[in-house]
């Protein structure tokens, strides 16, 4: 059993950072970052998370750096904004965090056999949304914040353990459909919109089933296929060029 991490009112190595925050917030501070607020901030953390996944599929240490230093200001943005109206602060993010992985993982800093760990977490996580009077419905723990395909992996995970090859079952029954509505002059764009989503829900469903993200996988290859057609419209205009 590892040694449970105590809280300390020690500074900690965030102080810097959450000290600058808090001088651009004041008075004589930066205008820009007076004006900020928890909503007006929402887009900027989304662009910088996923400039930190761009740059960990680049796997490049210094871009990774980077933007983990990006989002991170994000959060200590956040908790400022949060201290001023005296809701709470960073070190009270901190500590609260600390309390949860500490929580979560009996078998690291308790006397919990590690057997059966994934289910204990989840047990874990269940009680502490009762804890906190939220509701166990599906609604409240899948938001619809997140994105349509994250969601619908999410929703999948939690209810549906179906293998790969009902899933492929289901896939081909689906393009099957498609193809007699396709055929139909009577289907309307409703009916159709109903089947593609279907089939979509499905393949995520294959996916989750092989164990691979679905979401990681097209924003992966979205950027792939962009880079290919860059480079062949760059090649297209470099040949133009010479045979001007």
């Amino acid at each position: 059993m590892s040694e449970t991490p105590t809280q300390s009112n020690s500074q900690h190595d965030l102080s810097p950072l959450a000290t600058i925050m808090a001088t651009l917030r004041a008075p004589h501070g930066c205008p820009w970052d007076q004006q900020q607020t928890p909503l007006s901030l929402k887009s900027y953390i989304l662009e910088e998370a996923y400039e930190l996944l761009e740059a960990i599929d680049s796997d490049d240490p210094a871009s990774i750096c980077d933007e983990l230093g990006d989002l991170l200001l994000q959060v200590v943005f956040l908790a400022q904004i949060y201290h001023e109206r005296r809701a709470f602060d960073l070190t009270t993010v901190i500590e609260g965090i600390c309390a949860k992985m500490v929580r979560r993982h009996p078998h690291v800093f308790a006397d919990a056999d590690s057997h059966g760990h994934a289910q204990r977490w989840e047990q874990i996580k269940q009680q502490e949304r009762l804890d906190k009077g939220l509701s166990q419905q599906l609604a409240q723990r899948l938001p619809p914040s997140l994105p349509a395909l994250k969601r619908t992996q999410k929703l999948i995970k939690k209810t549906d353990d179906r293998s790969a090859a009902v899933r492929l079952q289901q896939l081909h029954a689906g393009q099957q459909e498609l193809e007699q509505c396709l055929v139909k002059t009577s289907s309307s764009k409703q009916h159709t919109e109903d089947i593609v989503a279907q089939l979509l829900f499905d393949l995520t469903g294959l996916a989750v089933a092989l164990g691979i993200d679905a979401e990681d996988l097209l924003r992966r290859k979205t950027t792939t296929t962009i880079a290919e057609m860059d480079g062949s419209n760059a090649a297209l205009t470099s040949s133009n060029l010479t045979n001007s």
